[in-house]
């Protein structure tokens, strides 16, 4: 079976899992993951460093992934602690451990889940314990602790003195970023069933875009939260909750004033920024983060397979379903190759061109849950043990 997948919750009192076993049977398998590809490597990845943070994620969904700037590295662990470590060599800048916050006295851990965010000099790191935490970036210090209304799993976004959350209950909550003070919050209708998370919301040109359980991609005035528009990404359709279950449940990337959005059970979909207007829709699905570098969007699907779509007009260039239910990441762009992980722990480089394979890396039995982070030199990849490895660049091959 599929140990870490997608889950799903249902508001009330039920959880179930979308995995690549049967939900009703223990026995028999619906889908099976696909075997490890094979192939004749053509370039060969090189690690720089690796560090470590406790034991990561372990087997809770998480997003948690690390945070870059021109000085460090910074990574969270589930039971609350967060690290700096320098980028030329992962050496500890500082640690502190939030489980030893008195607002957890009473917590069975930290739980961090959404973060590591960074804005300015300031860290923001959500928690399942309904917290968000504001740190100091030099040294760790706590800034200020909120309390919001129901889970952060989502990443904090920072823009223009606002720190926005996206709660599970599916709520826009803007604090202030120098005190944690509630600014505005923006409540949305959630179903009864939804995918486990929720969207990390995009900003640019004054508005925050964010996709919901709904199945909308929507708009809001970040100084205010006004609601500005929103399109359908998802239809729910079928017999029961779960057939009708749609969700956007990815960030939403945002290029030259046209929004990119995926949506489970829907669709790929370009939409005008500032009009709210559907340019293109294609029909893919899919809840992890996607990319767009040059003419291309990168993209995995709920299956596992990979696609190269015309960011122009959503036309395909290349589809690879050679990772089919290995429960790979979203796609992280790395010159003229992307990369995804899965769960089974291999980073799979992929030629950006023709979709085929080049490299292939064996780096946690764990798994892999999140896609790197790109530097203009390096991917930083955190791992569900908790091991942070730093990844070179392939040198940008310019003729």
């Amino acid at each position: 079976m599929i140990k870490w997948v997608k889950k799903l919750t249902v508001i009330t009192t039920t959880t179930l899992v979308l995995s690549g076993c049967s939900i009703f049977s223990s026995e028999d398998d619906v889908v099976k993951m696909a075997e490890l590809p094979e192939f004749e490597a053509i370039y060969e990845p090189t690690i720089a460093w690796t560090s470590s943070i406790s034991d990561g994620v372990d087997k809770y969904y998480s997003q948690l992934q690390p945070a870059v700037d021109s000085n460090a590295v910074y990574i969270a662990a589930r039971d609350g602690e967060v690290k700096a470590l320098t980028v030329k060599n992962g050496k500890k800048l500082w640690s502190i451990d939030l489980s030893d916050h008195e607002s957890n006295d009473s917590n069975r851990s930290a739980r961090l889940s959404g973060g590591v965010s960074l804005g300015g000099d300031t860290l923001y790191i959500g928690t399942e314990n309904a917290q968000v935490f504001a740190l100091d970036a030099a040294n760790g210090d706590i800034k200020w602790m909120s309390k919001v209304s129901g889970e952060v799993v989502a990443q904090p976004i920072y823009d223009n003195s606002l720190v926005v959350i996206h709660t599970s209950r599916g709520e826009l909550i803007a604090l202030d970023s120098l005190t944690g003070k509630e600014m505005w919050s923006l409540t949305n209708a959630q179903p009864k069933l939804t995918l486990r998370g929720s969207a990390t919301p995009s900003i640019s040109q004054g508005g925050i875009i964010y996709g919901r359980a709904d199945g909308y991609l929507a708009a809001a005035l970040l100084k205010n939260g006004q609601p500005l528009w929103q399109v359908p990404v998802s239809r729910p359709y079928g017999a029961t909750e779960l057939d009708r279950l749609s969700d956007v449940d990815m960030k939403p990337v945002i290029v030259n004033g046209t929004v990119y959005a995926l949506g489970y059970n829907g669709n790929l979909v370009a939409i005008d920024l500032l009009k709210g207007e559907l340019l293109w829709s294609k029909k893919y699905s899919g809840f992890k983060n996607l990319t767009v570098s040059g003419r291309d969007i990168f993209l995995t699907d709920y299956r596992g397979y990979v696609f190269a779509v015309n960011r122009n007009d959503g036309e395909q260039r290349w589809i690879n379903k050679e990772l089919a239910y290995r429960n790979v990441t979203g796609v992280t762009v790395a010159n003229e190759y992307i990369v995804v992980g899965d769960a089974e722990g291999y980073l799979h480089w992929i030629d950006r061109e023709s979709g085929q394979f080049v490299a292939q890396q064996d780096l946690d039995s764990d798994g892999l849950y999140i896609e790197p982070v790109a530097t203009s030199t390096h991917l930083y990849l955190q791992t569900r043990s908790g091991d942070l490895i730093a990844i070179e660049k392939p040198i940008l091959n310019v003729e």
